[in-house]
Parts: structure tokens; sequence; C-alpha cells
């Protein structure tokens, strides 16, 4: 059998007044009632990540860009780009060494 609220109160010990304490208490028993239980916490998590999906998607389709690597770049730059300027360093420095032999 439970306690009336009145010897609740009686055996706390409160300095309160019983209209403050069993307001307090009240307000505690709310308190817990609204705490979001552990399983909804899941869903919230469902929620989040649902939300940043459907905002990349709709980055993707205003940018145009997808997340699939480019076969046509290297390091960033563009593969032919990345070839001529090697190439362009590699005669550069041929040269070089001729000139210096031919000396």
């Amino acid at each position: 059998m439970e306690k009336s609220a009145n010897k609740k109160w009686k055996e706390s010990g409160t300095t309160l007044s019983f209209k403050e304490w069993i307001d307090r208490e009240n307000k505690k028993k709310e308190d817990v009632d609204n705490f979001l239980p552990f399983d909804a916490s899941q869903s919230v998590q469902d929620t989040i990540n649902q939300t940043l999906e459907s905002s990349r998607d709709e980055i993707q389709t205003i940018t145009g860009s997808t997340n699939k690597p480019n076969k046509s770049k290297v390091l960033g730059l563009d593969r032919n780009i990345l070839v001529f300027s090697t190439l362009l360093i590699i005669g550069s420095f041929g040269f070089y060494i001729y000139k210096k032999r031919n000396k």
C-alpha cells in the first residue's frame, strides 16, 4: 500500500510548506514522464541521418557532382596537363645536360 502525500511530506524532513513540496514533487514526476527513453534516441539518430542524406543528394543535384573518382585526374590535376608538364620538365633537364656536355 502506498503512503499518502502528507505522510511522505512529513517523512521527507523538508523545510518547505506542504503546498510547495507537493508542487515540487509533481514537477519531478512530470520531468520523469517527459524523459525520452533510450530507444527514442535511435529514432532521432535515424532522422538526423535521413536529413543529412537528403541534403547531400540535393547538393549533388545542384552542383552536378558525384562521389565517384574522376579517372581523368591525378592528384587533382587533369592527366593530360600533368603528362605534358612532366615531358616539358624532362625535356628541359635533358636540354640543360646536353648544353653542359657540349661546352
